[in-house]
């Protein structure tokens, strides 16, 4: 009798021992399942048990319920975001071929013709006009950008020529402010995998900022390090505070309007969003180290 009730007991204990092993391996598989599912919404799955649990069913029934709800909520944005950059695309052609027109009878108007105060009138519309289609453009582009609706053709481009020419380009104007500009660009070819036209659309927008808040000196350093190039600029500044550098690529965010010269706020998050497109970083702090503030921008991008 003795040996039946110790069998029957161990029957049970393997069975529970069983059971709790198969409860365990249901809820690792589960939860699998679940980082799966949160890690690509896109997937439109449900959470199952690979073991039958009464609780454990009705527990994952909930999880169903707010991962639909969750999916639900997606497809809607993404359809509003589709929406939003559709009607974005056509309020820009519907500014944009009337102000092309502008500026178009603007360039034929016979200037030498018109007095000197007519004249600067004309420059202070044309500038403006100027102003009006890059804002548009910067918005349109920012729009297909975050839509990633922004296509780029990545190849093989020697990073340190890019970073000179743009210098250059940028040379006159950075010393009008009386700037201390310093290159440090190694002899030998730092290459990069990147999109031309994207890697001077995002070393424009640097220099430009550059030009807007550096106080007495720039410097610009391009070294490799592992898999990455990384470009620094730094200046000095009197305008940044740190909490102000931390937003610089914010849409639409101008440090100092006083100070803004026509500046729309979305240059330099268009740059980031490009860096991002090409698996490279763009981002920037405000260090003091002493009693002068010292703005400093990292764009890191991929070597191949």
């Amino acid at each position: 009798m003795a040996y039946i009730l110790l069998g029957a007991v161990n029957i049970i204990a393997v069975y529970f021992c069983v059971r709790y092993l198969l409860q365990r391996k249901a809820l690792r598989d589960a939860a699998q399942e679940l980082h799966e599912i949160t890690e690509d919404l896109e997937l439109n799955r449900v959470v199952k048990l690979s073991s039958p649990h009464k609780d454990l069913e009705i527990f994952l029934a909930e999880v169903n319920r707010n991962l639909s709800a969750t999916q639900k909520a997606r497809i809607l944005y993404e359809n509003k975001e589709k929406e939003l950059q559709k009607q974005i695309e056509d309020i820009s052609h519907d500014l944009r071929t009337p102000l092309t027109a502008m500026l178009g009878f603007i360039n034929m108007i016979d200037r030498e013709s018109l007095s000197g105060e007519d004249r600067e009138s004309l420059q202070v519309i044309e500038k403006k006009a100027q102003t009006l289609k890059k804002l548009i453009t910067e918005f349109y582009d920012l729009s297909r950008l975050a839509a990633d609706d922004y296509k780029l053709e990545l190849k093989q481009i020697e990073f340190g020529r890019k970073v000179r020419e743009m210098a250059l380009e940028y040379y006159t104007e950075l010393k009008n402010r009386k700037l201390d500009v310093k290159l440090d660009i190694p002899d030998i070819p730092v290459f990069v995998r990147g999109d031309d036209d994207a890697l001077e659309r995002i070393l424009s927008n640097l220099l430009q900022n550059a030009a807007r808040y550096a106080y007495s000196t720039f410097h610009i350093q391009l070294k490799a390090e592992g898999e990455r190039a990384i470009v620094l600029l730094e200046n000095d500044t009197e305008y940044l505070s740190p909490e102000e550098g931390a937003s610089l690529f914010k849409r639409f965010y101008t440090a100092d309007s006083s100070r803004s010269q026509g500046s729309t706020g979305l240059g330099l998050s268009i740059a980031r969003y490009l860096a991002e497109k090409m698996d490279g970083e763009l981002y920037a702090e405000v260090t003091e180290p002493g009693p002068v503030r010292w703005l400093k921008i990292y764009l890191k991008l991929p070597r191949r």
